[in-house]
């Protein structure tokens, strides 16, 4: 008996060992597949800059922080951002959503497309030249090679290309929908919208290469803007892609719980305010508060006087001190602290859609639009910001501001009389023509739209064009410049050190440097 028992417990053994190291590894309650809709939101969830209380605002010089504890307005970049998880992520999505039927014309493959536009183009834009063809490659591929930003955004805005193409032919067939989509509910026509709005923004990304034989922009623009039936593009601030923000699940970052630690550490920028007060512009009464020193030198709440802006690159001491006193504004506390909601931060909008069309017509790209000349795109970009920020393009808007000492929820209340016509018709905003004067009307007004929205898209046309003026000093470090790239990330100088080193040499002469001109800017 103990001889048969004995020949039973070898027999397992035997055969126990017949599996291999890798299956005995296996973890059964670990998911090997998962749904291409649950890959999608979190995908969403990483493409929203969200500007709000960050250090992002202050590179784009809207609002400044004046208390060292919380941070500096300092161009010291480091390195760049990191989104090649996430695009494992989209990769893996678009091999499961084509699992079982064989076929790439599905909605998650389109919306991949795009996706891999968007977070390619995104870190190049930070970087320059970054791995993309063998980036995904895995164990398969430990260092890969670092491609030309000119090949990034070629192969970007093929992948939008066929990403439109794909979500036409889906929309046609009946398909509409996509499920785990949070900004659209799954619309897929808003999506298209999108795929081609976010490829004109890359095609003024490039506007320095205009005469470049191998991009075509100018053709691939007019393409896009007057073929709307199959290049449809946002019509309204409804189509924004924006996120918004839920309580109590995700909450607006400033909101009533922060608003003793942080509402008055941060006050609003000269580039930002002074250009508002200078267009005697209504959206400073909604974005920003009155310094309180000028209210009770006696200058009225609603007077553009009454606004006043920190330099940029002022002193951190100096300007804590200033804000202290009264001298400078701070945020609409109303508008940003007051619930943990907020206001909608947009991706990708209607108003920078406008002017990148203006922009466009204005350089001689194309000659007009849907919409008409450059100065009826021009027009209708400052009219969506506005009722963005429900300004009525005539009649009174209301405008609340913190009373000086008081606590949240005590605001002083005016009714100031606004009327878009009148506005417009001043030197300063009415439209110039298809010139230099022109063009900087046109990226003055897009920067102002773009304020706490798209990341550092108000950062790269400073960087691309020069406006709006950018200031520097002790407060902004960097010797007094703007640095005009983040670097690499520091893993890369170990872990794929050669192909590293020649995309240094061959970009920045051999130097990880901030202040490096990237192939796009020259």
């Amino acid at each position: 008996m103990k001889y048969m028992l004995s020949c039973l417990l070898l027999g397992m053994l035997f055969f126990s060992c017949d599996k291999s190291f890798k299956d005995l590894n296996v973890n059964p309650n670990k998911p090997t597949h998962v749904p291409p809709y649950l890959l999608l939101t979190g995908i969403l969830n990483d493409m929203a800059d969200i500007a709000p209380g960050g250090s992002v605002e202050r590179w784009d010089q809207y609002f400044l922080i004046n208390y060292s504890y919380y941070g500096d307005n300092r161009y010291d970049f480091g390195s760049g951002a990191d989104y090649y998880a996430t695009l494992k992520n989209v990769q893996k999505m678009d091999e499961e959503s084509m699992s079982g039927n064989n076929t790439s014309l599905n909605p998650y493959h389109a919306l991949g497309l795009f996706f891999k536009a968007y977070f390619f183009t995104k870190m190049s834009l930070e970087m320059g030249d970054i791995p993309m063809r063998d980036a995904l490659m895995g164990v398969n591929d430990l260092t890969p090679v670092y491609d030309s930003q000119k090949v990034i955004f070629q192969q970007a805005l093929m992948w939008l290309d066929t990403a439109n193409q794909q979500l036409h032919q889906l929309i046609a067939s009946g398909k509409t929908n996509v499920d785990g989509d949070f900004y659209f509910n799954g619309n897929l026509a808003n999506w298209q919208k999108i795929v081609n709005a976010f490829r004109l923004r890359l095609l003024i990304h490039l506007s320095k290469k205009i005469n470049d034989p191998d991009l075509l922009i100018a053709q691939q623009f007019n393409t896009i803007v007057n073929n709307p039936t199959v290049y449809p593009l946002l019509t309204s601030n409804d189509d924004n892609l924006q996120y918004v923000f839920i309580y109590p699940t995700n909450v607006y970052p400033r909101n009533p719980g922060n608003f003793g630690f942080n509402a008055l550490r941060e006050n609003c920028s000269a580039t930002y305010v002074g250009l508002l007060t200078q267009l005697h512009d209504p959206r400073v009464f909604v974005t920003s508060e009155p310094a309180s020193a000028r209210v009770a030198a006696g200058y009225s709440p609603t007077s553009f006087d009454a606004f006043v802006g920190a330099d940029p690159g002022e002193d951190l001491g100096t300007m804590y001190n200033k804000t202290n006193a009264g001298e400078y504004s701070l945020i609409n506390r109303k508008r940003y602290y007051d619930t943990y909601i907020g206001e909608p931060c947009i991706q990708i909008g209607y108003a920078e859609q406008c002017f990148n069309i203006a922009e466009a017509i204005n350089r001689g790209w194309i000659n007009s639009g849907p919409l008409g000349d450059a100065e009826a795109y021009y027009q209708e970009g400052i009219k969506a910001s506005w009722l963005f920020y429900q300004i009525p393009l005539s009649g009174v808007l209301t405008a609340y501001f913190l009373h000086p000492g008081a606590s949240l929820g005590t605001y002083d209340t005016y009714q100031i009389p606004v009327d878009f016509n009148n506005y417009y018709n001043q030197p300063l905003v009415k439209y110039a023509g298809n010139n230099q004067t022109g063009l900087t009307q046109i990226l003055q007004q897009k920067y102002l739209a773009l304020f706490l929205h798209a990341g550092l898209e108000a950062y790269y046309q400073f960087r691309r064009t020069g406006v709006p003026q950018f200031t520097t000093g002790p407060g902004t470090g960097n010797s007094g410049r703007i640095a005009m790239r983040f670097q690499y990330p520091s893993v890369e100088k170990t872990a794929n050190a050669q192909h590293y080193q020649d995309a240094l040499n061959r970009q920045y002469n051999g130097n990880d440097d901030i202040n490096g001109i990237m192939w796009i800017l020259k």
